[in-house]
């Protein structure tokens, strides 16, 4: 299973946790825990730091807006988000 794909089912099951800094940021864009979720859901990773078991993740919020998550799996199998945030096209 892909990267995206196991972190999607996680997401699907509930097993994924926000962490303080991904809510603050998430709020301070405007972005709730189900925009988190859509995101994901209909995201693709954009790259990886595979030395840190991280991705970044760019999908669409539940209002269309595009949100970039960047999260990693724990050793439990479950999703943490660690940063969240509009993401802006590159001019």
């Amino acid at each position: 299973m892909s990267s995206i794909k196991q972190i999607q089912a996680a997401v699907r099951s509930g097993l994924y946790y926000l962490t303080e800094h991904a809510d603050d940021e998430a709020a301070a864009d405007g972005f709730d825990v189900y925009d988190v979720e859509r995101g994901i859901l209909t995201g693709k990773i954009r790259r990886s730091w595979r030395e840190q078991g991280k991705c970044e993740v760019a999908g669409l919020a539940l209002n269309g807006r595009r949100i970039g998550i960047v999260c990693r799996i724990t050793q439990t199998g479950k999703v943490r988000v660690i940063t969240v945030y509009e993401d802006q096209p590159k001019r």
